[in-house]
């Protein structure tokens, strides 16, 4: 790894943008998030956000209720005299993200406007408060206005608007429904006159082409106009439409019951100090807070976090079960259980081949009505680990109990994809099956893949080296969970494991090039430097000095940049540094790359790895990007935030870096620390595990453990261990940094 990577940040401050004020950034975006709805902003406050998306721009901003988009972006405008203003960036006196919110202050002459958006509940959406202070004694004949198109098409389903809606209202209650979603608009006081696509609207049924919703209100400020407006805005399902009492609760008292559920979830979460790398400790909590804004429940049985924003805000299987270790080591069990469960609750019992689902398979993409995808070939093969991870982390196996029905079918899906004389399993294929069903049913689908794994728009069949590590991983996770729950462990999964793993270690091997191939097709090695690769040294597969080999490969300066890893090395014949998947970099391949370099005792290279993670954070004030281009550290085609962007760093830290493995149904976790030999001290507090809270502090060579669980916990290191009693603070030996 050369000295241009990673990046240096210095002594800069790296403070999540939410619960402070901050300068106006008209191009950045702003986030208002509740339990099932959202709202995109920009920097100015305005429900407005252009984004360049697949090469366009397009202006994501307004209101997102249950996975449905309820309007576009919004204009809100001040007249006076006979002239308009826009209240935008150049009217925009302060704004603040708050915990749960945003408020802004504009100022138009003498007039002062305090805007507040708050998310709201039940029903799901949001409430603008504008509160007015006219200028003086005099009265002052002036108006307000709010335009918006009504939107109402689901957002997994990119580019589509419904021809048809049907509007209807009268005084300050509007409702707009086309196929099944829905949204009601409340206004206090009631608008004093109301245009819809061009022409005076009373509220009388209206059937046609969206069109422009302009809601005007009278401020004339002494004599009887109001001094505030407010504009509660909900729906998503049409079965959301019912009447709402969040219009009548006041703003501040909105914002204040935000922040103290924000607060109680942070206080509930671990801390982290490295005072060797102050840098990793701001991304920790830049990045907890991020993850946090992710949470979802849009509806009855669907509970998660949203794959990201602007156009992955609905759940995605694959993305949630990179989010879910994360959340686990947060300490939020109860929210990772309810994300599990959400997935094994639409688990396919049989083959549904219009929507690309195998009997046993996790769904892709998932969203309330319920509307969902499958066809993916590595998405399923992550869950039985993630209900090993729980029972690991909590202590119970009742969940895990409760699933395993769900895990013997992931079995079976996973057996009917294997490959005659070899353990391996076959990915791809998945969307030509869609395809066939699709086109007899004259439904277009819009997916353009040969390969639907994690690297959807590339080709990577029929034997890609990741998704051979999840397999083996998922073989051997269902093992352990069938015997630790008395169940007869079906097909002997660890020898299978054992047998994918060889055949890693056997037919994978580019002695060439130091490396592991992508993938076997056709019987022959797909010869591509892919970041991939690394998952193999992560899970322990490799010998010592392959691992160390492959790691030292990826650090080459042909796939890692000062910004991240690229997904394709930059001498491929097929690298584009604009491909999505072959030659951008994923913020998510860097942390791959941080814990391959943990594990193989690079230890100052995997936390230079996550530097220059944490430094993406601070440039882009506190988001993390889906991806940029491969040449130069620009975010193209990319979500301004994204679930995996920020995950995985948060998973890295605790597992790789801190070395962590919790074994709570046995009362005992293993601490393996993995800090540069540089490093003076550590410390880890209000880890959650079991029924207890762990705290570590580290200096070379000793860790003194606090634990306040309801028996003693036995903690182990590389060499020493100690049995720790509740509240008695204890003493264990850690290897020297010097040694690997």
């Amino acid at each position: 790894m050369n000295d241009a990577r990673p990046g240096d940040i210095g002594s800069a401050r790296l403070d999540a943008p939410y619960f402070r004020d901050g300068p106006s950034r008209p191009a950045a975006p702003l986030l208002v998030v509740g339990p099932a709805s959202f709202a995109l902003l920009n920097g100015v406050g305005e429900l407005r956000l252009p984004r360049e998306t697949r090469g366009a721009d397009v202006d994501w901003g307004g209101i997102y209720a249950q996975g449905i988009r309820l309007t576009g972006p919004w204009r809100i405008a001040f007249t006076e005299g006979g002239s308009a203003v826009d209240l935008d960036a150049a009217t925009l006196a302060r704004i603040s993200n708050l915990p749960g919110g945003a408020e802004a202050v504009h100022q138009v002459g003498g007039w002062q406007f305090l805007d507040r958006i708050t998310p709201s509940d039940a029903p799901p959406g949001i409430v603008r408060t504008i509160e007015l202070a006219g200028p003086g004694s005099e009265p002052n004949l002036a108006g307000l206005t709010v335009s918006f198109e009504p939107f109402l098409a689901p957002v997994l389903i990119e580019g589509i608007r419904p021809e048809e809606i049907r509007a209807v209202g009268s005084g300050r209650l509007f409702t707009f429904h086309t196929h099944g979603f829905a949204f009601a608009i409340e206004c206090d006081p009631a608008p004093t006159s109301v245009t819809y696509g061009g022409d005076a609207w009373s509220g009388v049924e209206r059937t046609g082409e969206p069109g422009l919703l302009t809601l005007a209100w009278d401020l004339d400020r002494h004599v009887r106009g109001p001094s505030s407006v407010r504009i509660h805005l909900y729906g998503g399902l049409e079965s959301s439409i019912r009447p709402a009492r969040a219009l009548h609760t006041d703003a501040s008292d909105l914002l204040r019951g935000a922040g103290d559920l924000w607060e109680a979830w942070i206080s509930s979460t671990p801390t982290l100090e490295f005072p060797d790398a102050p840098e990793l400790e701001l991304a920790y909590r830049t990045a907890r807070t991020a993850l946090r804004m992710l949470y979802t429940s849009p509806a009855p049985g669907i509970d998660g976090l949203v794959a990201g924003f602007p156009w992955y805000s609905s759940l995605w299987g694959r993305d949630l079960a990179w989010m879910i270790p994360a959340v686990a080591w947060l300490g939020d069990f109860a929210w990772a259980e309810r994300s599990l469960a959400t997935a094994f609750r639409f688990q396919a019992h049989a083959n549904i081949p219009i929507l690309g689902a195998a009997a046993g398979e996790i769904p892709m993409q998932l969203s309330p009505g319920p509307i969902f995808l499958y066809g993916t070939s590595d998405t399923t093969l992550y869950y039985p680990c993630l209900v090993r991870q729980h029972a690991e982390h909590t202590g119970a196996t009742e969940f895990a109990q409760q699933v395993f029905p769900s895990l013997s079918r992931i079995v079976d899906w996973g057996l009917r994809k294997g490959v005659g004389g070899s353990a391996l399993v076959t990915n791809g294929g998945e969307v030509a099956v869609m395809r066939h069903e699709t086109e007899v049913g004259r439904v277009h689908v819009g997916i353009d893949a040969a390969d639907t794994t994690i690297w959807d728009s590339t080709d990577r069949r029929d034997h890609a080296i990741d998704v051979q590590v999840l397999w083996a991983d998922c073989l051997e996770a269902i093992e352990s969970l069938a015997r630790a729950l008395g169940h007869d462990p079906p097909a002997n999964l660890v020898g299978r494991a054992t047998a994918v793993r060889n055949e890693i270690r056997e037919r994978y091997l580019w002695s060439d090039e130091g490396y592991l191939y992508d993938s076997i097709r056709e019987g022959k090695p797909v010869r591509k430097v892919r970041p991939n690769a690394l998952r193999a040294v992560s899970a322990g597969i490799l010998e010592p000095d392959l691992e160390r080999a492959l790691v030292l490969r990826a650090a080459k300066e042909d796939l890692t940049t000062a910004w991240g890893v690229r997904t394709l090395s930059s001498t491929d014949a097929s690298y584009n540094p604009t491909a999505y998947h072959d030659g951008q970099v994923w913020t998510i391949a860097t942390a791959w790359a941080a814990s391959a370099a943990l594990r193989a005792g690079e230890h100052e290279l995997g936390v230079a790895y996550l530097r220059t993670i944490a430094l993406r954070y601070l440039e882009e004030g506190g988001y993390a990007n889906e991806c940029y281009r491969g040449d130069r550290a620009e975010p193209f085609n990319s979500c301004f935030l994204l679930g995996f962007s920020v995950a995985p760093f948060l998973s890295t830290l605790f597992d790789s870096l801190w070395g962590i493995r919790p074994e709570m149904s046995h009362s005992v976790v293993r601490i393996d620390p993995r800090f540069p030999a540089t490093w003076r001290s550590a410390r880890l507090a209000n880890l959650s595990l079991g029924r207890g809270k762990l705290s570590i502090d580290w200096t070379p060579g000793r860790m003194r453990v606090i634990w306040n669980g309801p028996s003693a916990l036995g903690v182990t290191t590389g060499s020493g261990s100690v049995v720790v009693q509740p509240g008695v603070p204890s003493v264990v030996s850690t290897p020297s940094l010097s040694k690997t």
